[in-house]
């Protein structure tokens, strides 16, 4: 297994991963800082070289460097890799001389590692050493505008100094020598430090959202707080518990529950608020704060994922998503009071043209973490994924992800499915198999949604060949699995599953809607059909199964697609940006702003 040097690193190769994703235990998932553009520069950034011993996708394998060097130098004592005698009887020196050969070789294993892949244990550490000199600053930095607030002299400063250094540290069990490591000594070296130090003070910001369960929206804000943490100091609220409270608290941010069921919400979220500088609201379900930073001169921006009609907003409010706090007096309002307004899809942006200022707006398309499913396909051979999931050669496999609801359109999928299953196996003998993941028994419209899927299936038979799975942490394997993936929603934006569909080269059957088009293109990447239409479905997936070089043309193209236009990097950087706009600082003397 992987040995990591700090709980820094421990949550930096967590959360490289999409949310919640559990890395297998039979690689090693070592980080990856930067995202690689090709499978060639995958393959030259990958750190675990003397460790994986795994099958590649091109058949490859990679040696241990150190059995090879090993090996060569065993040899040039005279003695045969299958020699045991020979070994067992060599004198005391040609023993000796053996010992010597190993280390060196183990010296030059050490170095070629180290060439290979830059250093990486230094980088840790540097890494490591950023991470605890912020802090200082910040604590440094939070003691004296304490002091200035309440008129301290340095003397009383000193005090609590020295108090801490006696007093709590030694209670912690700190080493003494760490101590200068947590504060200055004195208000005097504080005042030193803060002048000297390039760790500025990180504007807090609170992130809402409106649930902590695992779905794309939700997926989203995780990875951008993951990008900009190092900029600024997060603390997330949520009306509600949900399994995503371990992801933040593993990157060391702060979550709180703030329920919008209680007639309080809106005092509740004013009171929160006055202790941020900036904040983010993640979906048209968190209005009220936009409208509370209005009231309280607060910066904000407003992440909108839904692409509700504007003349039914109470509808989709209160009916679809119960949130029976919002009403379209509340949305509309939050359309013209928030400070930066961003739409993932140029479509969404045209959906609610005219409620907000253009100049307060702006498209940013939603990236994927691309290195952590360059990671995954490296190291995970396909066969191998398909056989542990229930998959054989002879089986062609649709794969459906995304909450199964009606919005997500999965009845369609069935009824295409139904049909292909009636009509027997492909003309290369291969059967269609289904899979769809993201099925969960909260809300009783989607469980009796999940039951009239499977009503479906069983009306031709075809259940045992279909699979219906509640949501998944780790959806990796899907992907790699999975033969085409299918996209047939009657609402969406811009699904993150189309684009990491394409990320695994696969070719995807998507609905002609909203945000889609951008960035699917017909019978480029894959297919576009009409919504709520199953003969429609049908006849694209009958098109690609029986087409295997188009299949596999527009994998290609789609993978390069993504690099392209969903670039993960790119979109935490043009955030970043955008919220560097909005929010600027003044921290001793000097205008600071979130800029990386």
């Amino acid at each position: 297994m992987k040995r990591v040097g700090s709980i820094k690193e421990v949550v930096d190769i967590a959360l490289e991963l999409p949310a919640g994703a559990v890395p297998y235990e039979e690689f090693d998932f070592e980080p990856y800082f930067e995202e690689a553009q090709n499978e060639e520069e995958l393959r030259k950034t990958w750190r675990v070289f003397t460790k994986v011993k795994d099958v590649l996708e091109n058949g490859r394998r990679l040696e241990n460097a150190s059995w090879r060097l090993w090996h060569r130098e065993r040899n040039k004592t005279g003695v045969a890799p299958t020699d045991v005698d020979a070994l067992t009887t060599a004198s005391v020196a040609d023993k000796y001389d053996l010992t010597q050969s190993l280390q060196q070789a183990e010296k030059e294993t050490d170095r070629i590692v180290g060439d290979m892949f830059g250093g990486v244990g230094q980088r840790f550490q540097e890494e490591n050493e950023k991470v605890v000199q912020r802090a200082r600053a910040e604590r440094t930095r939070a003691l004296l505008e304490l002091a200035k607030k309440h008129d301290l002299t340095d003397d009383v400063v000193n005090d609590v100094l020295s108090w801490v250094a006696s007093s709590v540290i030694s209670a912690e069990e700190v080493v003494v020598h760490q101590a200068a490591t947590l504060l200055p000594e004195t208000a005097h070296d504080a005042r030193s430090y803060l002048h000297s130090t390039v760790f500025m003070p990180r504007p807090r910001v609170a992130a809402f959202c409106h649930s902590l369960e695992r779905n794309g929206a939700n997926n989203f804000l995780l990875y951008l707080l993951r990008e900009l943490r190092e900029q600024l100091s997060f603390e997330v609220f949520s009306p509600k518990e949900g399994a995503m409270r371990a992801d933040y608290e593993a990157m060391g941010i702060p979550v709180s529950i703030c329920d919008m069921k209680l007639v309080t919400y809106p005092e509740d979220v004013r009171a929160v608020l006055k202790k941020f500088q900036y904040a983010i609201a993640n979906t048209i379900m968190t209005t009220e704060v936009i409208n509370a930073c209005r009231d309280l001169s607060v910066p904000c921006l407003w992440v909108i994922h839904e692409a509700w009609p504007k003349e039914h907003f109470n509808y989709y409010a209160k009916e679809v998503f119960m949130m029976t706090h919002l009403d379209e007096k509340a949305i509309v309002d939050a359309f013209s009071n928030a400070s930066k307004i961003v739409f993932p899809a140029q479509v969404q942006r045209r959906c609610y043209n005219g409620l907000f200022e253009e100049q307060n707006a702006r498209v940013i398309y939603n990236g994927i973490p691309l290195a952590s499913i360059n990671a995954f396909r490296a190291v995970q051979n396909r066969d191998a994924v398909r056989k542990e999931l229930g998959y054989g050669p002879d089986d062609f496999l649709l794969v459906h992800m995304g909450t199964v609801c009606k919005r997500k359109a999965q009845l369609v999928t069935c009824q295409s499915f139904a049909e292909l299953y009636a009509n027997g196996p492909l003309a290369n003998g291969k059967s269609f198999k289904l899979l769809m993941v993201g099925a969960r028994y909260i809300r009783q419209h989607e469980i009796e949604y999940i039951e009239e899927c499977k009503h479906t299936l069983e009306a031709v038979g075809a259940e045992e060949a279909a699979t219906i799975l509640d949501v998944k942490k780790n959806v990796l394997p899907y992907y790699l699995a999975a033969d085409i993936i299918l996209c047939p929603s009657i609402n969406e934006v811009l699904p993150l599953v189309i684009c990491e569909g394409m990320a695994f080269e696969r070719a995807v059957i998507a609905t002609r809607i909203d945000g889609i088009p951008e960035a699917l293109s017909h019978g480029v990447e894959g297919l576009l059909i009409e919504p709520n239409n199953p003969m429609a479905l049908y006849d694209a997936i009958e098109k690609l199964a029986n087409d295997d070089e188009l299949r596999s043309q527009m994998g290609m193209a789609g993978r390069k697609r993504v690099l392209s236009q969903f670039s993960f990097a790119t979109m935490s950087k043009t955030y970043r940006e955008t919220i560097s706009l909005d929010l600027e600082i003044v921290a001793n003397g000097e205008v600071i702003s979130v800029q990386g």
